[in-house]
């Protein structure tokens, strides 16, 4: 399985990965064919990148943060809680509970577990898929930190819900396929205020949730927003989601901005602390995602290439493409001789 762009995915190539809707909704399905049609369809739709097989090609078993039924019913749910505030209704904090409980049980019940995927998005459900991941990639996050259940459920939520407020920015402004302007970077940027003032008004959340949607894109150094806040003045669960959102961010491609590698965001982050990110956070998250997630096409010490199949906290498994071990299987751990050092797609 290899996570390609659309112009490299050929006609012999299958989907690795199920394609969900803005809605939860099942678009194509693993094992389907994608044939000429599909693939210029899901371009008309700015689908970037798919995870794909080549037809006979067997595809590995491997592990994931949250699974793809718990994927589907959270998209439906952040849809559910983004239509009602932007009807300025009361959210199911219920159904929000129930989504944050199972994304804590699966995450809770792997211990091993990495984020270990890049995802699968288009700009009809692009925040919906941004809001879960950075859920997920948060809650990996603290949990590396050592937080409580109680804890962890409050910045689970908090995650989750971070970017509500951008139903209250203008649609097409955040439509658009090319850098804002600074009047619309401005208008973008009050999304943290809207999202504070939605729920603060929940009082079946804590007020916990409210301050992590307002504080996402404060920095260190006081150069974020809204208020300019620094150091310790940014509540931690601020600081954490602030982390995983610029990580999704970064590795998410937009039209007009090219996605970057995992290992390679990860790498600026590294360097933004202490400037701009808590240092113990990045330190947490670079330990809570894999540098080169499944799917990854690798080139190696050896000078072969190989394809990422499975990666957790102890160990990297690739599958060499090249050489004379193609289609053999080998775990890389930390001392391993062989290493990766590119990633080619």
């Amino acid at each position: 399985m290899r996570y390609l762009p659309l112009d490299e995915i050929t006609e012999d190539m299958c989907l690795a990965r199920p394609i969900f809707s803005g809605d939860g909704r099942i678009l194509l399905s693993n094992g389907v064919k994608l044939t000429e049609k599909y693939l210029a369809r899901l371009k008309e739709m700015g689908y970037q990148n798919l995870y794909v097989y080549r037809d006979g090609e067997e595809v590995n078993d491997f592990s994931t943060p949250i699974s793809d039924q718990t994927m589907r019913e959270a998209i439906q749910g952040v849809k559910d809680a983004f239509g009602k505030a932007a009807l300025r209704q009361r959210l199911n904090t219920r159904n929000v509970s129930e989504i944050v409980g199972y994304i804590l049980e699966e995450i809770l019940t792997n211990p091993t577990v990495l984020y270990n995927l890049m995802d699968i998005k288009n700009h009809g459900n692009y925040y919906y898929h941004h809001s879960i991941n950075v859920c997920v990639i948060s809650t990996l996050i603290a949990k590396e930190m050592g937080f409580s259940r109680d804890k962890l459920k409050d910045l689970a939520t908090g995650a989750l819900l971070h970017d509500l407020g951008m139903v209250c920015v203008d649609p097409k402004i955040l439509t658009q396929p090319r850098p804002l302007s600074e009047e619309e970077t401005a208008a973008v940027r009050e999304h943290t205020n809207y999202g504070f003032q939605l729920l603060r008004m929940e009082r079946d959340l804590s007020i916990l949730v409210a301050h992590t949607a307002w504080q996402h894109h404060e920095r260190m150094d006081g150069s974020g927003y809204p208020k300019g806040l620094v150091g310790d003045g940014i509540h931690l669960f601020g600081r954490i989601v602030a982390v995983a959102d610029s990580y999704e961010t970064m590795t998410s491609g937009r039209v007009y901005k090219k996605a970057m590698w995992s290992h390679e965001a990860i790498r600026q982050l590294k360097e933004s602390a202490p400037e701009k990110y808590d240092p113990e956070v990045v330190a947490a998250m670079s330990r809570s995602v894999a540098s080169y997630p499944v799917g990854s096409v690798v080139v190696l010490n050896t000078h072969e290439q190989a394809v990422v199949v499975d990666v957790n906290a102890r160990k990297i498994t690739i599958q060499f493409a090249t050489g004379p071990r193609v289609n053999a299987l080998m775990e890389l751990e930390p001392d391993s001789d062989v290493k990766i050092e590119e990633r080619l797609s």
